[in-house]
């Protein structure tokens, strides 16, 4: 009996420290799923922000890829900038108009990337037409059936415009099949006009074979390169212009005395060195003041001009004549032996005699006398040559005048 009370007891006890214990357990469920719940809560947060980061991190990428982009291409705009710079030095150094049409070409094909072809076209100042003066290729040899250009270098030559022709065949502006008659690749040109204040100089394009076309950017910088081009080229033949002005005659067109003497030092050397021949040949009009007295100063002009015109027209390649002063002409004839320099002055004496030249509406006749001399016989110094020609000259004119005198 006492063991049965004792097990009673034992089991109310338990009872007791199970309803004790429960409560507390529930608390710590509850606090445990209030936990779970707010890491959880966390956890998507950290999630979340984790993908909001991910998404800021491929923005920012992106961001410096781009600007990357923009990095290369402002440097590549600078580099362009620095050689045109460079080339606006180039163009202003360089005044020979040969050295020039080559540099503008070249550079334009350097700048350009896309570019497979450039040409430059100048305006023939006799007909007013182009003609192509240069050609630049990034490979290949493809020879240039238009020489004096097509109708995309016509429309840009009337219309003094700035071309860019993104699609040659589909072009409403150009007759159908333009493109296709240069028998060439054409995937896309730009062309500029190359301009003074007075006048049109001529046309500058730029060819690619292939895409991608050539677009606005690179009409931007031929027309800088244009601009550039024309303006050197405007100075170069100002300067050509000037030198020949120094070195020439007004009336005659001819040699002035002192360019002559320059020249002829530079033969005899050359004469030297080759041990070559070279001859001299003074002339002068017979009578001419006569010719001033009867007809006046202008008639006396003409007589010169027509000389000088004949004299231009008998001497052969490498011979060069001038107005040696007054009515007197000179002509150095190198690599020729005095006995054929002797022949060729007796035939410029028979086309002045058989040439009748109208002064005053009469017509009337001239003759000339002939000094020759030659090299080395007669001296190695063009003091010397001129000296023995001048004597020669002299003897014509003693003689009768009309008639050559060698040695």
């Amino acid at each position: 009996m006492a063991s049965g009370l004792v097990g009673v007891v034992a089991l109310a006890s338990g009872r007791l420290s199970l309803l004790w214990f429960l409560p507390a357990f529930l608390g710590f469920c509850a606090i445990l799923q209030a936990c779970l719940k707010r890491w959880g809560t966390a956890l998507q947060a950290a999630r979340i922000g984790e993908e909001h980061l991910s998404e800021e991190i491929n923005t920012l990428e992106g961001e410096l890829g781009h600007l990357e982009e923009v990095s290369v291409g402002l440097l590549e705009r600078l580099n362009r900038y620095q050689k045109l710079q460079q080339i606006s030095n180039a163009f202003s150094a360089s005044l020979s108009p040969d050295e020039l049409i080559q540099w503008i070409s070249g550079v334009t094909g350097e700048i350009i990337r896309g570019a497979d072809l450039v040409l430059l076209y100048l305006v023939d100042p006799k007909n007013l037409v182009l003609e192509l003066k240069s050609v630049w290729r990034r490979a290949g040899n493809l020879s240039i059936k238009t020489k004096t250009g097509d109708p995309f270098d016509l429309w840009v030559m009337r219309q003094g415009q700035p071309l860019l022709v993104e699609e040659p065949s589909a072009d409403f502006r150009f007759p159908e099949g333009s493109a296709q008659r240069l028998g060439r690749p054409l995937g896309s040109l730009v062309a500029v006009p190359l301009l003074s204040e007075i006048r049109s100089l001529g046309v500058l394009r730029v060819e690619s074979a292939s895409p991608p076309p050539l677009g606005a950017e690179e009409l931007r910088l031929v027309r800088i390169i244009g601009d550039l081009a024309s303006l050197a080229l405007e100075n170069s033949r100002l300067f050509q212009r000037m030198e020949e002005l120094a070195i020439t005659d007004d009336l005659t067109g001819l040699f002035v005395r002192k360019h002559f003497q320059k020249r002829l030092e530079e033969e005899i050397a050359r004469a030297r060195n080759l041990k070559a021949p070279l001859s001299l040949l003074l002339i002068d009009i017979d009578r001419f003041k006569g010719y001033n007295d009867t007809f006046g100063h202008s008639a006396g002009d003409k007589l010169l001009k027509q000389l000088a015109q004949m004299l231009i027209r008998m001497l052969r390649v490498g011979e060069v004549a001038a107005r040696f002063g007054g009515e007197e002409f000179v002509c150095l004839l190198p690599g020729v032996e005095a006995a054929e320099a002797a022949e060729q002055a007796e035939a410029i004496r028979r086309q002045v005699e058989d040439t009748p030249i109208e002064l005053r509406r009469s017509l009337t006749r001239s003759s000339v006398s002939i000094g020759v001399a030659g090299f080395p016989q007669d001296g190695w110094a063009g003091e010397e040559l001129l000296q023995a020609a001048d004597q020669r000259l002299y003897r014509a004119k003693a003689s009768g005048r009309n008639r050559v005198c060698s040695s």
